[in-house]
């Protein structure tokens, strides 16, 4: 059971939540879990304000994750709109970055 709180897992387990679930607006997911706090933070950064569309689309990624914690694990998700070519500020595990040029202005 303590596996789900390392590195790996939860890596797969928001990828996996984010299939079918990735907008064109979305620039980073990241993840991390607190075992003291017990709980689950997931940060999206987007390029610019989100449509409800994509919001919601990683609000249900984000409910699928929580899912593979144990009861009583809370969720605390962070919705960042930092227009490219912001620097982005993840948490402390990257499952999903845009490909970005690194040379926009």
């Amino acid at each position: 059971m303590s596996d789900i709180f390392g590195r790996p897992m939860l890596l797969l387990s928001l990828q996996r939540a984010l299939l079918g679930e990735v907008h064109v607006e979305l620039r980073q997911a990241s993840i991390e879990a607190d075992s003291t706090s017990r709980t689950v933070r997931l940060r999206f950064e987007y390029d610019g304000m989100p449509s409800e569309q994509t919001r919601e689309s990683c609000s249900c990624a984000a409910t699928e994750v929580i899912a593979d914690f144990p009861v009583p694990w809370q969720l605390e998700e962070q919705h960042l709109a930092v227009p490219a070519p912001a620097p982005l500020e993840s948490l402390a595990h990257v499952a999903y970055r845009r490909a970005e040029s690194q040379h926009e202005a």
